[in-house]
Formats: structure tokens, C-alpha cells, sequence
């Protein structure tokens, strides 16, 4: 097989391989990162009963708007160690409330006071509550590996993190 057709034949079997894929995942951890001088914005959250759903409150001190930055890093654990991957967002928060949040999590929170998607930039101090989330990632992209990954979320302005949240998923092929 010529070198130009193994290409083409690798990318169309990745490709549909990928669009195949359909995950389940499993909520193994969460947590909210301290700010490096100040928190302003705060995560109570815990994960109740077998299915893990996620409860608790999300607490805003001040408006996020254009002058902060929001990081999302993926991590992948292999081999023992968590591996950073290739995963890495750095954006302002409206696009990540538009793009990343209310695409890929909103539509998960059933019972909440979040404002919709349109209404979140910027998004509004205060304290908005979530019940009973179950993460189901039938829309994320097919980039992310299977078994435990890490995401780590930083608001941060000026270089300095003012909070954030960590958790820990473990996507496995639904069957």
C-alpha cells in the first residue's frame, strides 16, 4: 500500500473509530482549589449515592467577567502517574461559558439556578446551587482517553488563581 493511501486509511479508521466511541463516566473525585491570595470563587460540592451525582453550591464574590482568564488542563493517568495531556484551554469567560461549559456540562445540571447559557457572561456574583448532576459525556469530543482523567479548572486575572475546581473522571465504553 503506497505511503499516501496508509494515511488516508489510518485517518478514516481513527475517524471512525472515534465517532463510535460511546462513554460512560464516573465521578471519582472533586474538590475546590484555593486562591493564591484571595478565593473569590468558591465550590461546595459532594457526590452522593451509587451513581455519584453531584450536590452542593457554587459561590461567585465578584463578577467574572473579560478581565479574568479560565484554564482548563486535562490530565491522564497512566502508568501510575497523572500525565498532563494536550488538552489545554486558556480563554476568557465568556467564551468558556459559551464553548466549553454551557456546551459540554450545562445540559447535564437538571436542577440548578444557573442562568442559561446566553445569560452567563458575565457571570453574576452570587451563590447558584446544583442537584442531583449526573455527568454523562455523550457529547464531549472523542479526544479524551478512556480510565481516569483529571480536570482542573483555574480562574485566574494578573497571573494570580482566585479559584478553581478539580475533578476526577473515569470514562469507560459503554457496552
Amino acid at each position: 500500500m503506497p505511503p499516501c493511501q496508509l494515511k488516508v486509511f489510518l485517518i478514516l479508521w481513527t475517524a471512525s473509530m472515534c465517532l463510535g466511541m460511546n462513554l460512560e463516566a464516573r465521578v471519582e473525585s472533586i474538590g475546590a482549589i484555593e486562591g493564591d491570595k484571595e478565593t473569590l470563587f468558591t465550590f461546595t460540592t459532594r457526590l452522593l449515592g451509587r451513581e455519584r451525582l453531584l450536590n452542593g453550591s457554587i459561590i461567585n464574590h465578584v463578577d467574572l467577567d473579560e478581565s479574568y482568564e479560565v484554564w482548563l488542563d486535562i490530565d491522564q493517568y497512566r502508568n501510575g502517574d497523572w500525565v498532563p495531556s494536550n488538552m489545554k484551554v486558556r480563554t476568557k469567560p465568556c467564551n468558556w461559558f459559551t464553548n466549553y461549559f454551557g456546551k459540554y456540562f450545562l445540559p447535564m445540571i437538571k436542577d440548578s439556578n444557573l442562568p442559561p447559557v446566553g445569560e452567563m457572561c458575565p457571570f453574576r456574583k452570587g451563590e447558584y446551587y446544583i442537584r442531583n448532576a449526573k455527568i454523562e459525556p455523550h457529547n464531549w469530543p472523542s479526544i479524551l482517553f478512556q480510565g481516569l482523567n483529571k480536570f482542573i479548572i483555574l480562574y485566574k486575572k494578573n497571573g494570580q488563581v482566585y479559584g478553581g475546581l478539580e475533578f476526577v473522571i473515569d470514562l469507560i465504553d459503554a457496552i
